[in-house]
C-alpha cells in the first residue's frame, strides 16, 4: 500500500499536545529551581549578616566590658558602620539586653523562618531563636 502525499505532511494534534506538555514541564522546573536558588542565597545572605552583627557585638563587648549600650547606631565594628539589611527587605534592629545579652531582629517569610532558624541556632553563642510572623528573633548570649 503506498501512503498519498498529502497523508504524510504536517503533524497531529496529539504529537502538537506532547511537546507542549514536554515544553511546559521544562518551565515549571526550571521555575522552581529559580526560586529555591534564590530562597538558599538570601538565606546565606541572612546568615551572614546575622553573624556579622555578632562578631561587632563581641567587639564592642571586649572594648566596653558589657553590650548594654548596643544599639542600632552603637555597633561602630560593622563595615561603613552600617547595620545591614534583611536580605528580604527591611533593617535588621539590635537592642542591647543586659550586660551580656542583645537581641537581633530581622524580617523573613514565615515559610523560610524553620530553615534559617535551624542554621543559626547552630552558633553556640545563641540562647534562644524564635520565628514571629515575618520576623525572626535572636537573642546572643555572650
Amino acid at each position: 500500500m503506498k501512503k498519498s502525499l498529502q497523508s504524510m505532511l504536517g503533524v497531529t494534534l496529539l504529537e502538537i499536545m506532547l511537546v507542549l506538555a514536554i515544553a511546559a514541564m521544562v518551565i515549571v522546573m526550571s521555575i522552581r529551581y529559580y526560586q529555591s536558588a534564590s530562597n538558599n542565597q538570601k538565606i546565606a545572605a541572612g546568615l551572614n549578616a546575622v553573624t556579622s552583627v555578632i562578631a561587632a557585638g563581641e567587639s564592642v563587648l571586649g572594648a566596653t566590658g558589657s553590650l548594654t549600650t548596643v544599639a542600632k547606631d552603637a555597633l561602630p565594628y560593622l563595615p561603613n558602620n552600617a547595620m545591614p539589611n534583611s536580605p528580604w527587605g527591611g533593617p535588621m534592629t539590635v537592642t542591647g539586653a543586659g550586660a551580656s545579652t542583645f537581641t537581633i531582629v530581622m524580617n523573613i517569610p514565615t515559610a523560610l523562618c524553620p530553615s534559617f532558624l535551624s542554621l543559626v541556632t547552630q552558633n553556640a553563642k545563641l540562647s534562644t531563636s524564635s520565628c514571629g510572623t515575618d520576623s525572626i528573633n535572636v537573642v546572643v548570649n555572650e
